[in-house]
């Protein structure tokens, strides 16, 4: 059986990487709606969570689709084109995916312990300061380490130019500055919206005779 051309090949693994983003990015900002529309300003119900988990499966899947594709791309690489593997820019991806894979670990087995733990009831309700920290900085890292992906395979002039270093200290200086964001919008934004338009709401009518 005769190998498949080059060409073919590569349309057959761009199209898969271009999936694997899709349902990556897609399902990391749809995950982050849900919690913050349906977890954080109403309560945690059975048939929520069932959706938040298979979406979170969608990314997972994302995510192995992403690892098959890119292994495909390194051995075409290596068989063909041994020239692209000094491309910094591929293996600063490498990098960022394997960030990804800990950050999707991390989620199952730090996140849904504590959404199962408050089922019924509001996503923050008598978690601590660390976990609250934990939630912030696995969103932070999940949104950019799937979007960071993305731009870089749109951006070409990177190739062979900017050196691995350079490309993950700016990858890093982002998530760090997207955690400081979101921390920020949540104590002077969200928490002031929510006290006056869920749980003063509340207060009042627990309150009426």
């Amino acid at each position: 059986m005769d190998f498949p051309p080059v060409e073919t090949v590569r349309t057959l693994l761009i199209a898969g990487h271009l999936l694997g983003l899709a349902f990556g990015v897609g399902g990391a900002l749809t995950l982050d709606i849900i919690a913050f529309r349906y977890f954080y300003l109403d309560r945690i119900t059975h048939e929520k969570l069932l959706l938040f988990r298979f979406i979170a499966r969608l990314v997972a899947a994302g995510l192995l689709i992403l690892w098959l594709t890119g292994l495909g791309f390194l051995w075409l690489y290596w068989q063909f084109e041994p020239e692209l593997l000094g491309n910094p820019k591929l293996w600063a991806k490498v990098v960022i995916v394997i960030v990804l894979t800990v950050n999707g670990w991390l989620l199952h087995h730090k996140l849904f312990p504590i959404l199962d733990r408050n089922l019924g009831k509001p996503l923050f309700y008598r978690i601590s300061v660390d976990e609250k920290a934990i939630m912030f900085s696995l969103s932070s890292i999940s949104i950019i380490s799937w979007g960071f992906p993305l731009v870089l395979g749109i951006a070409r002039s990177l190739n062979f130019t900017t050196g691995m270093e350079n490309i993950l200290a700016f990858y890093f200086l982002m998530l760090s500055a997207t955690c400081l964001f979101m921390l920020l919008v949540f104590k002077l934004f969200l928490e002031p919206l929510r006290r006056f338009f869920v749980e003063r709401p509340l207060r009042r009518r627990a309150f009426r005779p």
